[in-house]
């Protein structure tokens, strides 16, 4: 969502709503400039920078009397209020308080804070209608989380790790002993969203090096038992997931639900999320009757709490149809895309990222099939998509057409193939980099092209440079890494058997 939709977003609400809780998220200084757009006689403005303590309904309570004719209130920085566990429950506690105001509460506060309120306040946060999401900025105030934005491209990523770098260094150098725990734990968010940059460009140990940091402050300031330290431990079993260190993948994951089932209990959001990624291990290991039980705690949460028709209840149809898929049953690997599609198409919408991801997934059912018309049009839907939506150097637009190369490898249109293959590469090798996994697979995908039509020494050169990729950045035992090896030494067999057969 754009600035532009947010201040639609924003617009729709003051016409259409009657009440109700509604969140917007933007840096600081944009709030009151983005409040200053709407403040008519009708809406109140209540700035917690001009509260500097904890939230208190008790006080606001004061103000809003003060302005009972009002019908809408925006109230500011809230992530000023909101900095400790106890000012999160306080605000969780004035859900019905605030409720029976019937007023339109339009609470703004960063993003980071809007993470941390899912957690800390699931009642009141619930409750919450719309939000609006402004782009974020850098924050500069330190002893404040910085607002580091993070995304698919890893080429920004890199920017942005540059700009971030002494920040980095100054934040890692804090001493647990001498920093105020309000210092550490904004450091703390700001250290995660910079190793989610360094996770982006695949710069796994780095970003390892920073969550361990991470770790020891949230130890130290909120004890092993707090959610926000499963949550590090949950963001560490990811990196190790990517590393294919699948056993600490799941040591992490376990560590992280232990806290989750004691403290959210077990049938959160939260909680399901981890069921979903350990279901995700087991399904690597190819432990796939384990992977569907998980899959099914999460499923019977997502079902029951957030509902049927919501984008994550869709995405556990969609991984559940992954493991039926690795199974070899497509019948019902369909018939689970195809629930994770209705509710894709008629939530997010037919041009939303999501809905490509399940056009590709059913897509691939086809194509291992052997079905390539299909293939090529459910990839086509998707890449119409991604074309439009993303842009034709996006990483998701490159999967695509990796996806539709390897229909026409398949087919023996090498010609095709390679065409699709460097589109790929293209993108990958600008936006990601020339050390990244996805671009040692589109590497490996080309030799493979080579490699199908016998010209062995082709194929080896792109499985060189895939090998020194995955190698180094996977380490020598990833899944990935022991997939090229196998390819190249069937490469160099045959190369070594043509080299005694000729002439």
């Amino acid at each position: 969502m754009d600035n532009l939709e947010a201040y639609e977003t924003i617009s729709w609400i003051l016409d259409n709503a009657d009440a109700g809780f509604f969140i917007v998220t933007a840096p600081s200084r944009m709030q009151q400039e983005i409040a200053e757009q709407y403040k008519t006689n009708n809406v109140g403005v209540y700035d917690f920078t001009n509260s500097p303590s904890g939230y208190s309904y008790a006080k606001l309570r004061v103000w809003v009397k003060a302005h009972q004719e009002m019908k809408v209130f925006f109230i500011l920085n809230m992530q000023l209020a909101l900095q400790t566990e106890q000012d999160m429950l306080n605000f969780n506690m004035s859900r019905d308080a605030l409720a029976k105001e019937k007023k339109i509460w339009l609470f703004f506060m960063t993003k980071d804070t809007d993470d941390r309120l899912a957690k800390f306040a699931y009642d009141i946060y619930s409750y919450v209608r719309q939000k609006a999401h402004f782009k974020l900025e850098k924050e500069t105030d330190f002893g404040r989380p910085q607002n580091i934005p993070y995304g698919t491209s890893g080429f920004d990523a890199k920017e942005r790790l540059m700009r971030y770098e002494e920040l980095e260094q100054q934040l890692m150098s804090l001493s647990l002993d001498g920093t105020t725990l309000h210092q550490l734990l904004a450091a703390a968010l700001s250290l995660s969203n910079i190793a989610q940059l360094y996770k982006d460009c695949a710069e796994y140990e780095k970003a390892l090096e920073l969550f361990e940091r991470i770790k020891d402050i949230r130890e130290k300031a909120l004890g092993m038992g707090h959610v926000d330290t499963a949550a590090v431990y949950s963001d560490m079993a990811g990196i190790y997931y990517s590393q294919g260190r699948f056993a600490e993948a799941l040591g992490g994951y376990m560590k992280a639900l232990i806290i989750q089932e004691k403290v959210l209990g077990e049938e959160h959001p939260d909680t399901a999320t981890t069921y979903d990624n350990i279901a995700g291990v087991y399904n690597s290991l190819g432990w796939y009757e384990e992977a569907l039980v998980e899959y099914n705690k999460a499923l019977t949460i997502r079902e029951k709490v957030l509902g049927k028709e919501h984008p994550d209840t869709a995405t556990t149809y969609n991984n559940i149809a992954l493991v039926y898929h690795n199974q070899g049953d497509y019948k019902q690997a369909l018939e689970w895309y195809s629930k994770a599609l209705a509710i894709t198409e008629e939530v997010l919408g037919k041009d939303h990222p999501n809905t490509a991801t399940t056009y590709n997934n059913i897509a691939l059912v086809y194509h291992n099939q052997g079905d390539y018309k299909q293939a090529l049009e459910w990839y086509n839907k998707a890449l119409a998509i991604t074309e439009k939506v993303l842009g034709n150097k996006h990483p998701f637009t490159a999967t695509t057409y990796n996806n539709i190369a390897a229909v026409y490898d398949n087919q023996g249109d090498y010609k095709q193939a390679l065409e699709w293959y460097n589109k790929a590469l293209t993108i990958t090798e600008r936006i990601l980099g020339k050390n990244h996994p996805s671009t040692a697979n589109t590497y490996n995908n080309i030799a493979l092209v080579y490699h199908n039509q016998g010209d062995y020494k082709q194929a080896l050169e792109w499985y060189n440079k895939a090998l020194a990729i995955t190698e180094e950045v996977l380490g020598k035992d990833h899944p990935n890494t022991l997939i090229v090896q196998q390819n190249y030494e069937t490469a160099l067999k045959n190369t070594t058997t043509n080299t005694q057969h000729s002439p």
